[in-house]
């Protein structure tokens, strides 16, 4: 006769699996159906409990908004992938395949500064990079607005022109594949000394970006250097022209299309001898102006405003033109908005440096020790500011630097 144990005579934990020899029970000693799954309490095998996990026939999409939130795991029935969610953002989650396969779903990207901000009523996300590096992207294409703005050309020495600003690039509603995107930014030209000679200024560095292995490529090109000399000749062009030697009245030289404007024009010698501001991407340098108290260098070109980190800034924008002695309240070319450094002189007074990420430099007014040519704003492309003049010291001053460049990328969230 079978004793039967009913429900309720064992306590519970009273047998353990100590007390079970092995195979004491076997299957066929286990009647079907005698134990189920009502009878083995939640978790009882160690199973732990999937209520995140989602099994479906398809993959999940950006939209797919998990209840578990970061760390929801969602199983492909039909090809065995599997995902987890990484960023749990209402109607723009991403989804990362943790299988074998590709396919990440929702789009990521790293590099540079990273930040957000609002405007316009519109949420973006934005990655600046003030020197050379890169930007990687995986998931689908993404739409992006790129502002690249190039290295600043140095200001011209020896009564020289302003120096031009870089050239400023805005490509807006790129589609961004996933991949890894080379962005080069160009350096600011260096100044020069003040002598007659060697006073034609160089161009700034190109700022470039460019998708790896082909596709995407844009380029924003340097400024141009400011000219000097008693040849009275133009400036370099580049993304902006360089301005002209106060020794003539050339015209200065021309910016890049779609990325710059033209230098000022030289005033034309005795007895001021101002030079042409640099051009900026908003607008051309002035012309230097003479023979009355408010002549002198001409103003750098002013630079544009955009907002692709939080601020409203201006970028690029022309060095100022310096001059000679005319009188104490002459003043020199002021550095345009959007980090342009302002001309130097040997009397008179100073115009101001343009404003920027970085501000631009003012330049200085000294016998001997002055005569420098105000230096653009780092990461502005903002152009440097010309010397002025004296045949003793030519080579105890120089024009101003041009600034480094930048690239902004930012997009929608």
């Amino acid at each position: 006769m079978t004793t039967k144990i009913k429900a309720g005579v064992i306590g519970d934990g009273v047998v353990g699996t100590t007390q079970i020899a092995d195979d004491a029970i076997s299957s066929a000693k286990i009647a079907d159906d005698a134990v189920t799954s009502a009878k083995i309490a939640a978790n009882a095998l160690g199973i732990n409990d999937l209520s995140n996990a989602t099994v479906s026939s398809s993959d999940p999409a950006v939209n797919t908004n998990p209840t578990g939130g970061v760390g929801s795991l969602w199983i492909n029935s039909t090809s065995g992938e599997a995902y987890v969610c990484t960023d749990a953002t209402t109607d723009n989650n991403i989804w990362i395949n943790i299988g074998d396969g590709t396919g990440t779903v929702g789009f990521t990207a790293t590099g540079g500064t990273e930040g957000t901000f609002s405007s316009g009523g519109t949420n973006y996300k934005y990655h600046q990079f003030t020197s050379s590096s890169s930007l990687t992207t995986t998931g689908p294409s993404k739409t992006m607005d790129i502002l690249l703005v190039a290295g600043g050309g140095a200001g011209g020495g020896n009564l020289g022109g302003g120096g031009g600003a870089g050239g400023l690039l805005e490509t807006t509603s790129q589609s961004v594949p996933s991949g890894t995107y080379i962005i080069t930014v160009g350096g600011g030209a260096a100044g020069v000394n003040g002598s007659q000679t060697n006073g034609q200024a160089p161009n700034g560095s190109n700022t470039t970006f460019v998708q790896s292995g082909g596709g995407i490529s844009l380029t924003a090109i340097g400024g141009g250097g400011g000219d000097a000399g008693n040849a009275g000749g133009s400036g370099n062009s580049g993304g902006s022209g360089g301005g002209s030697s106060g020794y003539g009245t050339s015209a200065g030289a021309a910016g890049t299309s779609g990325q710059g404007n033209a230098g000022g024009a030289g005033g034309g010698g005795s007895p001021n001898y101002p030079g042409g501001g640099g051009g900026g991407s908003g607008a051309a340098g002035a012309a230097g102006t003479n023979s009355s108290a408010s002549a002198g260098g001409g103003d750098g070109g002013v630079g544009l405003q955009k907002n692709y980190n939080g601020t409203n800034h201006y970028w690029a924008g022309g060095g100022g033109g310096g001059h000679y002695t005319y009188n104490g309240s002459t003043p020199t070319g002021a550095g345009g908005n959007g980090g342009g450094g302002s001309g130097g002189a040997d009397s008179g007074t100073l115009g101001a440096a343009g404003t920027g990420i970085n501000n631009g430099s003012q330049g200085q007014i000294a016998a001997i020790s002055g005569f420098y040519g105000g230096s653009g704003g780092a990461n502005t492309g903002g152009g440097g500011g010309s010397t002025g003049h004296s045949s003793a010291y030519f080579l105890d001053y120089t024009s101003g630097n041009g600034g480094s460049g930048i690239c902004i990328v930012r997009y929608e969230v």
